[in-house]
């Protein structure tokens, strides 16, 4: 299965849940390529973080720019699944890849500013639909208020406004704001190796939704 991790918006955590994804389906003993196209290169930094610590489950990780649908297709032919990270904006890397992707997972807070960009994605995913007509598209709620006066009413507002646009669906699992997201990637981790079981069972529930509940 071929994944982008992509929006319209930056600093919706993309490389986060791309690194989550990569690790969780590893654990479950998946063959896993992490393919950073995003020129900022956060995925390299973090899987070079992984590699020098030597952590297990290992995961491939290969840097591609430009047009990537064919390195994608080729990728989709050896590996269990294909998780790429692209940058957060309208970049060639995401409407190239969206040709020979199955899904794209776009991580979004609930913001104004984060949400408007809905309407630019699924223009974009009509035209490309022309090329690759089974590819879908999920808006992931990532960044979410853990205060319970707020949570789920922020929840409600995200899910009115995704509900104007029929070309993206929504995931149900939610990300929330966490500080062990951050303290995990600068070491080459997963909270999925952590020990904050909340975040833990984020990803999890994710990785269940997307690519069902293990082999």
């Amino acid at each position: 299965m071929i994944v982008i991790i992509g929006s319209n918006k930056g600093g919706a955590g993309k490389t986060t849940t791309a690194t989550n994804i990569a690790v969780a389906l590893a654990k479950r003993g998946y063959d896993v390529c992490l393919v950073d196209a995003d020129p900022q290169r956060s995925a390299c930094r973090w899987h070079a973080e992984r590699e020098a610590a030597g952590l297990e489950p290992s995961i491939t990780l290969i840097e591609k720019r430009d047009n990537i649908a064919s390195a994608l297709k080729t990728l989709g032919e050896k590996f269990d699944h294909v998780i790429v990270d692209v940058a957060g904006r309208n970049s060639r890397e995401l409407i190239t890849g969206a040709t020979a992707a199955d899904l794209i997972i776009a991580p979004h807070q609930c913001s104004q500013l984060d949400l408007d960009t809905l309407a630019e994605l699924q223009d974009q995913l009509v035209r490309v639909r022309d090329l690759n007509p089974d590819l879908k598209a999920a808006a992931y709620h990532t960044m979410a208020s853990t205060n319970p006066a707020v949570r789920e009413t922020e929840r409600q507002e995200f899910l009115t406004f995704i509900s104007d646009f029929q070309e993206v669906s929504v995931i149900e699992a939610v990300g929330f704001y966490r500080k062990a997201y951050r303290d995990v990637m600068a070491t080459g981790h997963s909270v999925m190796e952590s020990d904050n079981l909340q975040a833990s069972a984020e990803i999890e529930a994710l990785c269940n939704e997307v690519f069902g509940d293990g082999r």
